[in-house]
């Protein structure tokens, strides 16, 4: 099969925009040549509906002579439009300049209109306007006028139609091409830069200019996408190195462990090492299951298992929970619920997970400041939920490490933990279209999942 022939996309820009401009013109101009015609005519039928109405006025007062008089006055003045005759059945003879009528005499009807007549001085027929009067016994008053000046405006009208129509086609073509340009440029310059970034430039961005055209709003969604590819990439690197460097301890430990086992002397130390095994093999599946939820969160595939809870419930069910742990650490457990919270829609499992984190952490880093409070508050349109302590917290400096992947600070570093109890937080909350939030406590830490009411209802 032959293949359709296609028309380059500035072409077809051109072409549009001249199609507009003539179109536009085109419309211009025909709405003042119908208006002028419209008036043109009004202003005929005017005119010559006054003059018959003057010599009829003239027959009623003065009778056949006085009109015979105003004929012949009004043809003297030699105008070449006017029209005037009084119309006489055979034998009579007719006055006037009308040498012929298309219409027997008793045809006629009174009033105004249009078409041929043949008046003297005249080879052919002229178009013409004209008022009808009958005077008694068969005779008729004709007063009119010739077109011919409405004839000269018109054609004067249609030559510079014809030139709107030149000089639109020109000028839509001159403005298409421009257009055409200018659109070509602003495209090209956006297929470069992807151009590039398919190459693995992943630095090259749009250029925006400060003129806000749709242009411009492009540009800046590919630049915003592209940041967030590119910040992409480096967090995959990162997680790949990270998880490479954090595994790398348990999978050794996991290999002493197994090789201790099968070298064991007795079936009980043999046994004693391979519950040890089993320990690091559940943290190595514990790791590698966080890793993959905050994965999931991120790309929003979780949503489908969303449900309608209650957070205070999930607040009390995780106070229940965490309470003989806490008190065995010697702090103390309690929660705080702050007005009356909307049900909310979102994955029960995994904002139970990361509220258990952040208890995890406060166990782990904050039970020395003996005081936990899980916490679910509404304020401001958004529902928070979160648990704060009375630890060390964390320094506004070290807030990015801290929730990065595998992210652990100095303190942190020589405790147990793979560095995903707040990265998993942060994912839960972008799942359910929030943020987590760290706020100093004086001291200690208070961590928040937001979630925009909006959301919740």
């Amino acid at each position: 099969m032959r293949e359709a022939v296609r028309i380059p996309t500035s072409l077809r820009v051109a072409l549009i925009a001249a199609f507009l401009a003539l179109a536009s013109n085109l419309t211009i101009v025909g709405f003042l040549y119908f208006r002028t015609h419209d008036d043109t005519m009004a202003v005929h039928r005017q005119r010559v509906g006054e003059e018959a109405s003057a010599l009829f006025d003239v027959y009623r007062t003065g009778g056949q002579k006085g009109l015979d008089a105003a004929i012949h006055d009004s043809l003297d003045a030699e105008d070449p439009q006017l029209i005037a005759a009084v119309l006489a059945p055979p034998p009579q003879a007719s006055l006037g300049n009308v040498t012929a009528f298309p219409a027997p005499l008793y045809r006629l009807r009174a009033g105004y209109q249009e078409g041929p007549l043949r008046i003297a001085d005249s080879a052919v027929p002229v178009e013409s306007g004209y008022v009808l009067h009958p005077l008694g016994k068969g005779e008729w008053l004709l007063s009119g006028r010739s077109f011919g000046e409405r004839l000269s405006l018109q054609r004067t009208l249609e030559r510079s139609l014809m030139i709107a129509v030149a000089a639109s086609v020109l000028l839509g073509l001159l403005c298409g091409a421009v257009t055409a340009r200018y659109v070509s440029r602003r495209v090209g310059a956006i297929a470069t830069v992807a151009e590039d970034i398919t190459r693995g430039e992943l630095g090259r961005r749009v250029k925006v200019s400060r003129s806000g055209d749709a242009f411009d709003a492009l540009g800046l969604q590919i630049n915003h996408m592209l940041d967030r590819i590119e910040a992409l990439m480096e967090e995959l690197r990162l997680l790949t190195d990270s998880l490479a460097h954090d595994l790398r301890s348990p999978v050794g430990r996991l290999r002493a462990r197994i090789d201790a086992a099968l070298t064991a002397p007795s079936e009980e130390r043999r046994h004693q090492l391979l519950g040890g095994v089993l320990n690091e093999a559940d943290s190595l599946m514990r790791i590698l299951t966080t890793v993959l939820e905050i994965g999931r969160s991120e790309a929003m595939t979780s949503r489908k298992q969303f449900t309608w809870l209650g957070p205070d419930e999930l607040v009390s069910e995780l106070a229940d929970m965490y309470e003989p742990l806490v008190e065995e650490s010697g702090a103390s457990l309690s929660t705080k619920v702050t007005g009356v919270l909307l049900p909310l829609f979102g994955h029960r499992q995994l904002l139970a997970q990361a509220l258990s984190n952040l208890v995890d952490n406060a166990l782990k880093y904050a039970a020395s400041g003996g005081e936990i409070v899980l916490l679910a508050e509404q304020d401001d349109g958004e529902i928070r939920l979160g648990v704060s302590d009375r630890g060390p917290g964390i320094a506004a400096s070290d807030e990015a490490e801290a929730r990065r992947r595998f992210g652990r600070l100095d303190a942190s570093r020589s405790s147990g933990g793979a560095g995903l109890g707040l990265a998993l937080a942060q994912a839960v909350a972008h799942l359910h279209r929030g943020r987590l939030e760290l706020q100093d406590n004086g001291p200690g830490l208070r961590a928040f999942l937001v979630i925009p009411a909006a959301v919740a209802a």
